[in-house]
């Protein structure tokens, strides 16, 4: 698929993260991009079509909470607490490494 130049074209604008007094440091910020409407609508339509694709093959892991309906970092949270806990019940003991990609 080819996109017209404009569609790929984006305004970039810094906007200083709350609380912060000091806004020299450029880690003090958090970036905004602004694309063009039209991009915007085809990838909102690219989007809904592979996700319904994901969804009616029933290709989507049930631990998949990012970028899912009805699903938050909360409910992934109290799944990993609660599998904790159960290990803990039996007298067994459990690692976890936790990633920020």
């Amino acid at each position: 698929m080819c996109l017209p130049k404009r569609w790929k074209k984006s305004k970039i604008c810094p906007v200083v993260k709350p609380s912060e007094e000091k806004v020299e440091d450029a880690y003090k910020y958090r970036i905004i991009r602004l694309i063009n409407v039209g991009g915007k609508f085809l990838e909102k339509l690219l989007i809904k079509r592979i996700m319904h694709h994901l969804y009616s093959k029933n290709l989507m892991n049930s631990n998949q909470n990012g970028f899912t309906l009805q699903k938050s970092t909360t409910g992934a949270t109290l799944a990993v607490k609660e599998y904790i806990e159960n290990v803990f019940r039996r007298g067994h003991i459990t690692k976890l490494i936790c990633l920020d990609v």
